[in-house]
Formats: structure tokens, sequence, C-alpha cells
């Protein structure tokens, strides 16, 4: 058993589960999903339908994160400013990258108009129904209630009280499976179709840091297998069942293999190759079709395209802004203590 550690340790596993788990959905997106947005497009004769719970496992990884990051949080001011900072930049980047990219290719059928693509620079357009930019930014929608969702109950000190707080909130969902009358607002801002998977990241960090034990942790993983398996059928509930073993298999330290070069490189640029793939590798794999490139060559230069904007995004953009913004912040922070009384 990996020994509890401090509140600021990170787990370079984490890096990795990202990484894969962004790649899954790119596979997804480009051998199953391609010719419902295109419907000329032609994909590989083998699809990777799981791919599309790559998304669940970014959950259940912010799950862990999250909540590690509220415990050593000292101020709201610093929570959002560090969330800002982790989104946003690298967001506004894959906005406008996304936008030209599609017109160069030839694809202005999926670009959004320039009212939408200011909407969207808020990363509100999901409360207020506005279409997005490029259909992976829901999650951003359900990351974002998420983490309003926890600021509150760190305000309100319940953290300590996750695990029977948790118990309640998952199967709240089933409420507006009964009523479907209630606004589907107040089930995106509570994210009651998504909680149950970070709920086993939370698990998963309180055991590590010793608050918890795994048996503390079953009515809460229990409720959520129940109404995965109630509301989203039996392949989402072994998904479930997956993302928990996986979480278990970490902190037990058993997944050192994840530490591989080419995974935690691929973890680093996890977050803007989620961002930029999308419509972009839709563009170019009906671009080079059209060419008559054969499909599974058009989507590997669609994957190589997307992770050579990731990488450029995360050089020019992600690590540069995190740096001198946070850095700003420091010094702003630190500045009442060093004027004279």
């Amino acid at each position: 058993m990996t020994q509890p550690g401090p509140a600021n340790t990170r787990l370079a596993e984490l890096d990795a589960l990202r990484g894969i788990a962004a790649l899954a959905v790119v596979v997804f997106h480009y051998t199953v999903k391609a010719p419902e947005i295109l419907p000329h497009v032609v994909t590989v004769e083998y699809g990777f339908p799981i791919g599309n719970y790559g998304v669940q496992l970014f959950f259940a990884i912010s799950g862990f994160v999250i909540f590690m990051t509220l415990e050593r949080t000292k101020s709201s001011a610093d929570f959002a400013f560090a969330r800002f900072t982790r989104l946003f930049p690298a967001y506004w980047a894959a906005i406008l990258v996304t936008t030209a990219a599609l017109y160069l290719l030839g694809a202005s059928e999926l670009a959004k108009t320039s009212g939408v693509i200011a909407t969207n620079f808020t990363m509100l357009q999901g409360f207020i129904y506005v279409p997005a930019v490029d259909g992976v930014y829901w999650s951003l929608t359900v990351e974002l209630a998420f983490y309003l969702c926890m600021w509150a109950l760190w305000r309100a000190r319940a953290l300590d009280k996750i695990e029977a707080i948790l118990c309640l909130w998952i199967p709240l969902r089933f409420v507006w499976v009964m009523f479907p009358v209630l606004p589907s607002l107040g089930s995106k801002l509570l994210l009651v179709d998504h909680i149950a998977f970070f709920a086993i990241g939370i698990a998963a960090y309180r055991v590590r840091m010793g608050m918890r034990r795994w048996r503390d942790q079953v009515p809460m993983l229990l409720s959520g297998l129940i109404t995965v398996a109630m509301l989203d059928g039996s392949d989402t509930a072994l998904v479930y069942c997956g993302t928990a073993a996986i979480f278990a298999a970490l902190i037990a330290g058993r997944t050192g293999f994840l530490n591989a070069p080419v995974l935690v490189w691929l973890g680093a640029l996890s977050y803007p190759l989620y961002l930029v793939h999308q419509n972009i590798g839709y563009a170019l794999i009906a671009a080079l079709e059209g060419a008559g490139v054969p499909p599974l060559a058009a989507a590997l230069a669609a994957l190589a395209l997307a992770l050579g904007l990731s990488q450029l995004i995360h050089d020019l953009v992600e690590t540069p802004s995190l740096r001198v913004l946070r850095n700003l912040w420091k010094a702003r922070r630190a500045q009442p203590a060093t004027e004279p009384a």
C-alpha cells in the first residue's frame, strides 16, 4: 500500500492516465464519430468505441486532483486564479486555432459565427445553451460545475463529510429522471449525470491520504455503481468498475509502469490535445480522403496534426502563461507583507 503523503504530493501516474484518456477519446472520434459529423468521411474498418469513455476517466482524475487542490488552498481567490490559469489560456488558443484551421481545410460548415465564438471565450456556453466551437467543449461545462460545487463545499467546511454528501448527491440524478420538468440548468450545475465518476477520484484521494479505508468508501462507490447501472446501462457500469479498479491499483502503488516517458509526454499534452483534435481532425480526414488518401492514413495524419498543434499550444501558450501568471499572482499576494508598516 502506498503510504499517505503530504497534501501537495503529485502522482506522475495521474498525468499518464490523463494522456491515455485523451488519446482514447481522439481515436474514438477519428474511427467512430467522424462520419456522423461529415457524412462523406469513411472511417477505418475497425473502430474504437470504448474510447468514448475516456472522458469518464478524466472526471475521476479531476475528482482526485481538485480535492487535493482544495486541501491546500488558502483562499477562494487562489483557487479561482489557479483554475483560470490552468484552463483558459490553452482554451483560448484552441478556439483560435480550431476556427482558423477549419477555414484553411475547407470545412467552414463546422465553423461557428463570431458571436458564438465570442461567447465561447467565456467558457460558459454550455450553461446558456450556446453552441460550442468544438463538440468536446461540453465536458468543460461539467468541469466548471464541479469546481463550483466543490468550492461551495470547501467554503462550507464540509469536505470532511464528503462521503456522506456524495451518498446523497449521486442518487439525486433520479430526481431529474422522475421529474423531467425540472430545469435542466439545475442538473448541469449539480452535474448529476457525472458526479458518480468524480466520486471515484475523491474516494481514492481520501484513501491515499489515510483519511479513509477502501471499505469505508464502499457505500459511496456502491451508490455510484447502482445509479450508473440503472440509468446508463451495463456497459457504463463496467466502465465505472474498471475506473475504480484503476484507482485502487494506483493507490496500491501498482501503476509504476505508467511512468513511461511517452505516457508522461502524452499526459503533458492531454489538455490541448483534447481541445484541438476533434473538428480539426475531422476536417483533415475529409480533405485527405477527398484527395484519394486511404482512411487509415488520413486518420494517422489527423492524429499527427493534433499532436503537433497540441505541442505548440503547450510550449507557446500553456506552459509560459502558467509560469508568468502564477508568478505575478504570487508577487501580488506577497506584496502587502513586504510593505512598511
